[in-house]
C-alpha cells in the first residue's frame, strides 16, 4: 500500500512506468511505436520473465494498452 493508502494507484504506477520504459526502449530502435509495438514487446517480456512480480505488471500493462487500442476493422 502505498502513502495514498490506495493500493491501486501504486500498481498502476507500476504499469505505467513499464510502459513509458518500453516506449523508450523502442524509441532507441525507431522513430514511431505504435501500441501494437507495445503489446508485442509486452507479450516477449511475458515470455521470458522469471520474476512473478513482474509478470503481474506486465500482465496488467498489456491489458491496459490491449483496452486503449481499438479493434482492427
Amino acid at each position: 500500500q502505498n502513502s495514498t493508502g490506495n493500493p491501486f494507484s501504486a500498481h498502476m504506477l507500476c504499469e505505467q512506468r513499464a510502459i513509458q520504459e518500453i516506449t523508450y526502449e523502442l524509441l532507441q530502435s525507431q522513430q514511431h511505436v505504435s501500441n501494437k509495438d507495445i503489446i508485442a514487446k509486452l507479450i516477449e517480456r511475458l515470455e521470458t520473465e522469471k520474476d512473478v512480480v513482474q509478470l503481474d505488471i506486465y500482465r496488467n500493462a498489456l491489458e491496459a494498452v490491449l483496452f486503449q487500442t481499438p479493434d482492427d476493422i
